[in-house]
């Protein structure tokens, strides 16, 4: 399955924030101080209460433009994150061993301490979907699920961008070839309340079907009986494609 260096994308996006308010720096700068004074004076006794107003709604507009980029670009805690990994997995009843494997593989990828809370996350969140009223299951569900978003989402500490998560939780659920429908709905949910764009989960889950599709058809190509020579352009045109889509969707979650 994709690997995607996860500290280059948080120092990719820290960059992003970085020019962004690099932005309203030079917008402050370029505010034309001689074109202000020239209207100050035409105004008299109004000039200093006409200056600041002209000043302040120009570091208004641009601290405001500034601030839409940094929550538009949001981040979620690991530890919130590997809650609702969690808890997806719970969504369809069944928690395979594939399944707790990729969890491993990215709670140690997301946070160094993950070890010190994957059984008991696991075991809580687990516990926490088995509780729920089955006649009313996908409300409370979601209940539970918004308020791990609301107390991890933007919160002090979060690492872990939004969107690479909603990677995960895909690459998660099938990982045991077995994508369940709650699980899907699950995830549509999460990553509307995490504000990502609605056309992203569908674009996520073309390329992971494609990448899986790719992955099975190189396996079976290194175990027929073809001569390599006949095999071996087909797995480098294999490898090149499932490349392509790997760097697609970094630029997606990087984006």
């Amino acid at each position: 399955m994709a690997k995607f260096d996860f500290k280059k994308l948080v120092n990719d996006s820290a960059d992003k924030l970085k020019t962004g308010a690099q932005k309203a720096q030079d917008a402050v700068k370029g505010f034309d101080i001689k074109t202000a004074a020239g209207d100050v004076m035409t105004k008299g006794k109004d000039a200093a209460e006409y200056f600041k107003q002209k000043t302040d709604e120009t570091v208004q507009a641009v601290s405001q433009a500034v601030r839409k980029k940094e929550e538009a670009r949001g981040f979620i805690t690991a530890q919130g994150a590997v809650k609702l990994m969690c808890m997806m997995m719970a969504a369809d009843g069944d928690i395979s061993k594939q399944e707790l494997g990729q969890l491993q593989e990215i709670g140690n990828e997301l946070d160094e301490h993950f070890p010190e809370y994957q059984e008991k996350t696991v075991e809580e969140c687990t516990a926490l979907v088995e509780k729920l009223d089955t006649e009313n299951y996908r409300e409370e569900l979601h209940d539970v699920v918004r308020d791990v978003i609301q107390e991890s989402l933007h919160a002090s500490g979060a690492t872990v961008p939004v969107k690479l998560l909603l990677w995960n939780l895909l690459v998660v659920a099938q990982s045991d070839s077995c994508y369940q429908e709650e699980e899907a709905k699950l995830i549509r949910y999460i990553a509307r309340h995490l504000e990502i764009d609605k056309s992203i989960a569908p674009e996520m889950e073309h390329a992971l079907r494609a990448m899986l599709a790719i992955e099975n058809e190189m396996e079976w190509l290194k175990n027929t009986d073809r001569p390599f020579g006949t095999v071996e352009p087909v797995l480098t045109e294999l490898a090149e494609r499932n490349a392509a889509i790997v760097q697609a969707v970094h630029d997606l979650i990087g984006d």
